[in-house]
């Protein structure tokens, strides 16, 4: 992710801080002294925040050491001003690993705050007399209630709430995925209006917190179908043949007349049958502007992705279109050509109408008498 900081590495992986944290920090402090605090107060805010965020981190790498249980590795975990992100490399179509990866996030808060409730039973605070001043200026009560209603948050059966997973888990129980994910996806996007309808009365955040839920809900939905779509596919299912390739030494004024004449929009360039990358067509008037018309194509090279074989389920190449729009397909270093996300759904689309077409009955023919 843009603009993160890596500040550390538990367990095998690695901890981010995405900037706008400290911008959350900074707007914490500004609040305290506006409404006449002092720096004592301000700074206590801002511990609280730290805390608070703290324990977040804790309820991510929940859902990231469960995921480990099932050998499902984690990119990384960020720390947002929303919250944390831990981004695992799938998610499991079993749906009980996915229960259990998903609730292993709320569970954490939950023990937290059973840890911060039998300290403050401990110390006698609830056997004093208690006021709403008391409990809401208490940092102890204040953590409580912030870990319970993390929970309480993140049950909510919406996606990308861990509570939508869960609720996906359960249909999948019964149901298929797919159809089970778009009932999840359904209901989250009723609890993201309900959300919505609320915030224009009661609080601003909770329309922001719709248009979460919502969209989070809507992409769900998509990259399951996108998945189904894809299964039992390999990337030779999607690969585009014809194209037009350059030598490392060809000048670029010409790679750009073969760009104009093909509209190829990615042009391979290759050494002695060895691929070295790509040319954006998009790019090469940039390119011969800043190195002349006669240089080698190989100067032109702006694209070098990670190369794949032929034979990689073409749901696994999918998901590696987050970061680039052209995946170079090889075989012994050799192209043997290229995936885009077009050539992808074009494939999914004629995947789409050939079971169409099976699942119809035969037309009945007339026999002459």
């Amino acid at each position: 992710m843009k603009w993160s900081w890596h500040i550390g590495r538990i367990f095998g992986i690695d901890l981010k801080i995405h900037l706008t944290f400290f911008f959350l920090l900074v707007y914490i402090g500004f609040l305290a002294f506006s409404n006449g605090g002092t720096a004592a107060s301000a700074a206590l805010d801002i511990l609280f925040i730290i805390v608070l965020f703290l324990f977040v981190v804790m309820h991510e790498f929940g859902h990231a050491l469960m995921a480990k249980r099932f050998n499902i590795p984690t990119k990384d975990i960020t720390l947002l001003p929303i919250g944390g992100v831990a981004r695992l490399e799938s998610m499991p179509e079993d749906p009980k690993e996915e229960l259990l990866i998903a609730i292993a996030g709320p569970l954490v808060n939950v023990v937290i705050a059973g840890v911060l409730f039998f300290g403050l039973l401990v110390s006698g605070f609830f056997f004093q007399p208690l006021s709403v001043d008391l409990l809401l200026g208490n940092f102890w009560v204040r953590l409580l209630s912030v870990n319970l209603t993390l929970v309480a948050f993140n049950l909510i059966p919406a996606f990308p709430m861990d509570g939508g997973r869960v609720l996906r888990s359960l249909l999948a129980t019964r149901i298929p995925h797919v159809k089970a994910t778009r009932i999840a996806a359904n209901i989250g996007k009723g609890f993201a209006l309900l959300l919505g309808i609320a915030g224009f009365f009661f609080n601003p955040w909770l329309v922001l917190t719709a248009f979460f839920i919502w969209s989070g809900a809507g992409a769900e939905a998509q990259s399951v179908e996108i998945k189904a779509g894809l299964k039992g596919l390999s990337v030779r299912d999607a690969l585009v043949t014809q194209y037009t390739q350059v030598d490392a030494n060809q000048p670029l004024g010409s790679v750009f007349q073969l760009a104009m004449q093909s509209g190829q929009r990615y042009i391979p360039v290759v050494s002695n049958g060895n691929f070295l990358g790509f040319i954006q067509a998009s790019s090469l008037l940039r390119t011969i502007e800043r190195y002349g018309d006669r240089a080698p194509a190989y100067s032109g090279i702006n694209l070098e992705p990670e190369k794949i074989s032929p034979d990689l389920p073409l749901v696994d190449a999918f998901v590696k279109f987050s970061t680039v729009r052209v995946l170079p397909v090889t075989v012994d270093r050799e192209l043997i050509g290229f995936i885009t996300p077009e050539s992808v759904q074009q494939r999914m689309w004629l995947n789409q109408q050939v079971k169409k077409h099976n699942q119809q009955p035969p037309e009945e023919t007339v026999k002459p008498v």
